[in-house]
């Protein structure tokens, strides 16, 4: 029966040397050609050499290497458009971070190698109590021989791909490390966007507008979107906006109520499914606002319209608030297509408006509320990148 670490126990009893394992320079030689492929941003080569470390001299922080390694070769799958290369090296990069927390598992970085996993699509397990593995007579409890425990390869910080910041060897003395402390931290998978640029059409309902003599209860509308996404993971928009809006035409004789709009957008998506393609989106944005009403053709302009050579009957600007939620499917093999449908909620309020001198406002008297909630369902098309 095998204890290891080279120790057998025959069945007579008495120990017996059993044959030696790979010398631990051996070991350390794979190691460091992999730490040094690494650097270099070999990844595959950098792979092949932590595994054939680990099959020399296992080594949980090995585990960990190869999970980062993994990792690296998904984002370059991603980068030119592999799908199914991402996707084994996204499961092999969990199945090596399991490993790691499985084989250590009071590691001070469980938390965020554990977030690493969710991220790739992965469930972390349940963290159980570590059972002590059997270690050579003389070997100090709690470490390893400095020689046969290597540290771990500094994980890149979360830049975009494909040109990941060079990553240095292991610091002097690292490979002398006592085996519990913590490895780096799990590289980021960053998303390749930065930005989005997009339009979306929709329909925006006032239920307090209402009145026999005015077209814009329920207005369709057309916005326009740009703005940039933030944080390590690219899961935070700051952007603005810009909306038209307009009522239909029930009657030519009635007024149109129109607006013009200028948006403060901030979101955060979370994306679902293992393949992250969709988003749950929540957020909420200011709002600047102009409100007109212009007759049509055979309507009649009220008598104290604030312009009488145009259209425009009287204008008036305001200001508000709202919030939405919404739902995103990336396509494309870079998953830079947006289509999106959201629902939003907003309160605004207005000036009084523009009217003829010693004349109530044309607003007043339609009973057009300065203060009112507004109602927007829209659906579109937005560009990453």
């Amino acid at each position: 029966m095998s204890l290891g670490l080279g120790l057998t126990i025959c069945l007579s009893g008495q120990p017996a040397i059993a044959a030696p394992a790979a010398p631990p320079t051996e070991a350390r030689a794979a190691f460091e050609a992999g730490a040094k492929a690494y650097a270099a941003g070999d990844f595959d080569k950098a792979l092949a050499q932590f595994e054939r470390a680990m099959a020399l001299r296992p080594s949980p922080k090995i585990h960990y290497n190869i999970g980062v390694c993994r990792q690296q070769l998904m984002l370059a799958a991603r980068e030119r458009g592999d799908v199914a290369a991402e996707s084994l090296h996204a499961a092999a990069a969990v199945e090596a971070y399991k490993a790691y927390l499985r084989e250590l598992p009071e590691a001070e970085d469980r938390v965020e190698v554990e977030a690493t996993i969710r991220d790739l699509g992965g469930t972390p397990q349940f963290q159980l109590k570590a059972i002590p593995f059997p270690r050579a007579e003389g070997t100090p409890v709690g470490r390893e021989d400095a020689a046969t425990s290597p540290a771990p390869v500094p994980a890149p910080p979360p830049v975009p791909v494909p040109d990941p910041a060079p990553v240095g060897p292991p610091a002097a003395g690292a490979a002398a490390r006592d085996s519990t402390s913590p490895p780096s931290r799990p590289a980021e998978v960053t998303p390749l966007f930065r930005g989005r640029v997009g339009v979306t059409f929709g329909l925006n309902g006032q239920p307090q507008v209402g009145t026999a003599r005015l077209d814009g209860a329920v207005q369709g509308f057309a916005m326009g979107r740009l703005g940039g996404f933030v944080g390590a993971r690219r899961r935070v928009y700051i952007g603005g906006a810009g909306l038209l809006a307009g009522a239909g035409v029930t009657a030519n004789d009635k007024l149109a109520l129109q607006m013009q709009a200028v948006l403060l957008d901030l979101e955060y998506a979370h994306p679902v499914g293992r393949a992250r393609r969709v988003e749950i989106v929540g957020g909420g944005f200011l709002v600047g606002a102009r409100e007109t009403l212009r007759i049509r053709a055979e309507a009649q302009r009220p008598a104290c319209a604030a312009h009488s050579s145009s259209a425009l009957v009287s204008q008036r600007g305001g200001a508000g608030a709202g919030g939405r939620v919404g739902l995103h499917v990336l396509l494309g093999a870079r998953k830079n297509h947006e289509i999106g449908v959201r629902l939003s909620t907003a309160i605004l309020g207005f000036g009084q408006g523009t009217a003829a001198a010693g004349c109530e406002p044309p607003f007043s008297q339609l009973d057009v509320p300065r203060a009112r909630w507004l109602v927007l369902v829209d659906s579109g098309y937005s560009f990453r990148f």
